[in-house]
């Protein structure tokens, strides 16, 4: 029974691991572990209580990445292994799969392990990384092998194991295998992150079994060490950066005590991911193509017609290849304005009513709010409402296989590309109307060009990230935490959309650079798919 999931585990382990996405994965771990670790004369903080951290022994260390990996990795960690499903799909792996004896609880077990050692893989090397960094900064040469260990086991683990379950879960069921269950991952994930938060900072009895990103229990005993030195050490803390105001104090924090209960709240969460591996196992359709797209089921006459059809009309399709057109008649500002109009209907072909009527529903509240609330609550809404509009761009024909008809038109450089951000652009201006209409009538000019470099750095990004990756899910991961960390928690360098209070022209001139180099990356990458 265990061999072959075994092997399938293994199978989809080695074939993730050979890709160059995963020594890139590992390079970025490793810089993240770099730079999460400051020296002491830094002016910055990758984990801070306030001004205070713990002198960098093997327990801080480890207790710190562990966290790190619980809060920060599992999201794109889940985007990473959310596509073991779709690429049976898509390679017609599971067409055979479905001839074996392999039944769906194991072929769902199989995947859950995999996911889960792809990304304990990665949780390893950032550990190796985390140990090298003790000895480079050398507060303590003492390295203790548990104390920094035991927070990966009873942290970090569990909680990727959980992350696996779901992923595979996700793609169990059809609906949430593309953007839309990307985004309500997202949403999950901050939630969860909310609520652990709270729990880190109280003495809740529930506090131990509560948060499933294990993190609560670590940072409320560091907490509690803190006080013990520094009567306000500060109730909060920050993960991922936080100046230094004054000088640095440190405490030493020799770990948590893993108590009985700790341990057994944390085994709960696996108990979960288990019970999550068996629900996807029952909703699993076992690659059966009559339940893939229920929508597009044909109808019976119909297959039977097809079925009676000779064998020489099922004859292998070769693939064609067709030769670009070497120019295109008529006005040419009358050309760009209809395939502007094109590409703006493609964009928005298939959204649902409902979509327009929120997007309606935040312009007017952008109109009518207070400005402080639209400024800092409404826009950012109002500019992640349509990521899944433009995760779109620049992947489009890849994922639909219409490479041969975009690219053979006249110019595809000059003209198809353009319109392409050019839609993109005109989605950010609509939506976010409300918001410039509100600080041009107030006369607030640096707030409404901060407005205007956002409009046309989220385009930029998200055609650029679409014709290197061929995916709409690299945008959807990296626009997400770049929304968060910046326009959400209001980082200034990090903020490209200006919902701070006090907005300065200086930070914005970065990201009008960086909007010139993703326009270029994107002209490049879309040149790369023409070569092809």
């Amino acid at each position: 029974m265990f061999r072959p999931i075994f092997h399938l585990m293994r199978a989809d382990f080695w074939e993730r691991t050979r890709r160059y996405s995963f020594l890139i994965t590992i390079g970025l771990l490793l810089y993240v572990a770099y730079i999460y670790l400051p020296p002491a004369s830094a002016s910055y903080l990758g984990f801070a209580l306030g001004d205070v951290r713990g002198i960098y022994n093997s327990a801080w260390i480890g207790s710190i990445i562990a966290v790190l990996c619980s809060v920060l990795l599992i999201l794109p960690g889940f985007y990473l292994v959310k596509n073991a499903v779709q690429r049976d799909l898509d390679t017609r792996v599971g067409e055979i799969i479905a001839t074996t004896p392999i039944s769906k609880w194991g072929y769902t077990f199989g995947k859950t392990l995999s996911n889960f050692a792809y990304l304990a893989a990665m949780v390893g090397v950032i550990a190796l990384g985390g140990l090298a960094m003790q000895l480079i900064r050398g507060e303590t040469m003492q390295i203790e092998i548990w104390s920094y260990l035991s927070p990966f086991v009873y942290t970090t683990l569990p909680t990727i194991f959980l992350i696996s379950a779901l992923a595979v879960l996700f793609e169990a069921i059809p609906w949430l295998r593309g953007g839309f269950g990307n985004i309500l991952f997202a949403v999950l994930w901050l939630a969860v992150l909310i609520i652990s938060i709270s729990l880190s900072e109280t003495s809740d009895r529930l506090r131990p079994t509560a948060d499933p990103l294990g993190m609560t229990n670590i940072v409320y005993s560091m907490i509690e060490s803190a006080s013990e030195y520094y009567p306000v050490p500060g109730t909060g803390f920050v993960i991922g950066g936080s100046s230094v105001h004054g000088s640095l104090q440190t405490f030493v924090w020799n770990g948590m005590a893993w108590t009985s209960r700790a341990i057994l709240g944390r085994l709960i969460w696996i108990g979960v991911g288990v019970g999550f591996t068996l629900l996807a196992a029952v909703l699993f359709n076992r690659f059966d193509p009559a339940t893939e797209h229920p929508r597009r089921k044909k109808g019976k006459k119909e297959v039977l017609q097809q079925v009676e059809e000779p064998a020489e009309a099922a004859a292998a399709i070769l693939p064609v290849r067709l030769t670009r057109l070497e120019s295109r008649r008529g006005n040419p500002i009358s050309l760009f304005g209809r395939t502007l109009l094109a590409e703006l209907r493609l964009m928005l072909k298939g959204t649902a009513w409902w979509w327009y009527l929120v997007a309606l529903g935040l312009v007017i509240g952008c109109l009518f709010a207070p400005l402080d609330v639209t400024r800092s609550f409404l826009l950012p809404v109002a500019w992640v409402w349509p990521i899944l509009l433009w995760s779109a761009m620049g992947n489009r024909e890849t994922r639909h296989h219409t490479e041969q008809i975009v690219f053979s038109t006249a110019h595809p450089l000059r003209t198809q590309l353009p319109t392409a951000w050019g839609a993109g652009w005109i989605v950010a201006l609509i939506t976010g109307a409300g918001v410039a209409i509100r600080l041009g009538a107030t006369g607030q000019n640096e707030a409404l060009l901060a407005w205007l470099t956002g409009s046309l750095f989220i385009p930029s990004l998200a055609l650029a990230l679409g014709t290197w990756s061929g995916s709409s899910k690299l945008f959807e991961v990296v626009y997400l935490l770049w929304w968060y960390v910046g326009p959400v928690n209001k980082a200034e360098t990090l903020d490209f959309m200006g919902t701070g209070e006090n907005v300065q022209a200086d930070l914005l001139w970065p990201y009008w650079v960086g909007t010139g180099m993703l326009i270029v990356l994107a002209i490049l990458g879309r040149w790369r798919q023409i070569r092809q």
